[in-house]
Order: C-alpha cells, then sequence, then structure tokens
C-alpha cells in the first residue's frame, strides 16, 4: 500500500508511528493515575522498543 512512498516519506511514516505508539503509551500510564513522572519516562521507552521491534520486523531502515 505505502510501497509508492519515496524512502523518506516511509522512513518519516514509520516515526510518526513510532511517536503514535510511545503517546498512547504515556496516555494510557496516565489515565491509569500511575503519574507524570512515572509515566513521561515509560513512554518514551514504549516509543523506543515499539520502534525497535518494527524496526526489526521489517529488516531495519532502509533510507
Amino acid at each position: 500500500m505505502f510501497d509508492s512512498l519515496s524512502a523518506p516519506m516511509r522512513s518519516l511514516r514509520s516515526r510518526l508511528a513510532f511517536l503514535v505508539a510511545g503517546a498512547l503509551v504515556g496516555a494510557v500510564l496516565y489515565a491509569l493515575d500511575v503519574g507524570p513522572l512515572v509515566a513521561v519516562p515509560l513512554a518514551v521507552l514504549g516509543l523506543l522498543v515499539v520502534g525497535e521491534l518494527y524496526l526489526f520486523a521489517t529488516g531495519g531502515d532502509r533510507s
């Protein structure tokens, strides 16, 4: 579906997806009343984990 996109656009799309995943992790933790001092670092960690798993599953960043 996204094969027609250029390499920089595919890279941007995947990085935006990582950001959204991290924001969702942070929002869920904050909604569970974990507290912002814990939710923000865990959201960043979630962003990194989801990003690395995606890049591992797709064979890396080929941009």
